[in-house]
């Protein structure tokens, strides 16, 4: 009995591996038909994949590491492994624990916000502009930045998609100022504040993202000199928290090595 039990734990964590595994990577993979490709989507397919590969072959490792353990090279070469991959874990969760603490609304009546655009008029942009919308409509004197180009798969740009949407919910024009070249976050951010500069936009301003997407949206505010930028969160959806949370622990963890 006593080692049918250690089996069974075996067992249940190969599949637990590999079907989160296969279920991460489909995700991941999936992004690229959409043209969504960056190092965090290329890294969750690599661990997907680790993780497929670990539980098929987990048998087989736990007997590999057993038999060099032995040794005292081996078991220096171990240690050291299961060092480093312990410290993975604790980075990771450290990194996952700010991102989902980050997901929050913080805006306290900031003059200016900047809207992050997303794939034109799709699930995501609407709660990102309904977001907008209801912070604009609770503080009538702020101003809003909206930011996102054209990609070659949208009929107009993410910037005026959400101009569209809040003018017929009826915001004001003059409140809005479209930012329509940018490609990414990164971009999103600096030509947002060169249009806060240009038109002496108060650079106190609030950052209206999904919810995964606060934490990196906002260290990348402050890398570009605007500082403790608030966060206005738009829901996202319970089939995309998997997969976005986990590619935003590696923006983040990107963010933080490239400073």
């Amino acid at each position: 009995m006593k080692k049918k039990i250690p089996t069974v734990i075996r067992i249940i964590i190969q599949i637990l591996l590999i079907g989160g595994g296969a279920y991460y990577f489909y995700r991941f993979a999936a992004l690229a038909f959409i043209r969504i490709i960056n190092i965090a989507n290329i890294l969750g397919v690599i661990m997907s994949l680790a993780a497929i590969l670990i539980g098929i072959y987990m048998k087989k490792i736990i007997k590999f590491c057993k038999k060099h353990y032995k040794s005292k090279k081996g078991k220096i070469l171990l240690n050291s492994f299961f060092t480093v991959f312990a410290i993975g874990i604790l980075c990771f969760s450290l990194a996952l624990g700010s991102v989902i603490t980050s997901a929050n609304t913080n805006a306290d009546e900031q003059d200016t916000i900047i809207v992050l655009g997303c794939a034109v008029y799709s699930y995501t942009l609407k709660c990102r502009v309904n977001a907008a919308y209801e912070y604009l409509e609770k503080n009538p004197d702020s101003v809003a930045v909206l930011s996102g180009g054209q990609g070659s798969n949208e009929p107009i740009s993410e910037a005026q998609a959400m101009f569209n949407m809040l003018t017929e919910k009826g915001i004001e024009p003059e409140r809005l100022y479209l930012e329509d070249t940018s490609v990414n976050t990164d971009t999103n951010i600096k030509n947002s504040i060169k249009i806060i500069e240009e038109n002496n936009l108060d650079k106190d301003v609030a950052v209206v993202s999904s919810d995964y997407h606060l934490k990196r949206a906002t260290m990348i505010c402050e890398k570009n000199g605007l500082k403790n930028p608030h966060r206005i969160s738009a829901p996202s959806t319970y089939n995309d928290k998997p997969t976005f949370y986990l590619r935003e622990v590696m923006g983040v963890v990107k963010e933080v090595l490239v400073k």
